[in-house]
């Protein structure tokens, strides 16, 4: 085997072995390393559908309607949420992907609007509070009509 041939050969050997080990490191950091903590998560299950239906103190002809479908996997959280409005001014409604984290007793979620004509942005920190039945805390959103970021108190129960 010549000079050439064996350059080559180390080229290729190391391009395959790069590639391998690459793969090797998804394969664990991706899929193992998930599947061996859900295995082994032994904290509340959160998974489910959470509700909420408030009319504003001050003005009773508004109402907002949260609907959180969360799937949990050990401690993090996906799914999505259904946020509706009604007003005599405004009535809509918005889908959100969730994605966040359920740590010790506290929620920390990010909501990203689904249909992107919409774009909105929101997150919210919850704690577990009533043994797992419902979670209480704040939602803090973009409003688009002020251009401005709005917190409310927000408290969802299990459906």
């Amino acid at each position: 085997m010549s000079n050439f041939e064996t350059i080559i050969l180390g080229v290729v050997t190391g391009i395959i072995t790069t590639v391998i080990l690459f793969l090797l490191n998804k394969l664990i950091t991706l899929w193992l390393v998930p599947l061996y903590q859900e295995w082994r998560y032994q904290g509340a299950d959160v998974a489910g559908t959470w509700v909420a239906d408030l009319n504003d103190q001050i003005d009773t002809t508004v109402k907002t309607k949260y609907s959180l479908n969360i799937i949990q996997k050990a401690h993090t959280l996906s799914g999505t949420l259904h946020f509706e409005f009604k007003s005599e001014q405004k009535n809509f409604a918005t889908d959100f992907y969730v994605t966040g984290e359920y740590w010790e007793g506290y929620f920390t979620m990010t909501f990203k609007s689904i249909d992107r004509r919409r774009f909105s942005r929101a997150s919210m920190v919850m704690k577990l509070v009533d043994g797992g039945g419902a979670m209480v805390g704040h939602f803090s959103f973009r409003n688009v009509v002020e251009d401005s970021v709005n917190t409310v108190a927000l408290a969802l129960v299990r459906s």
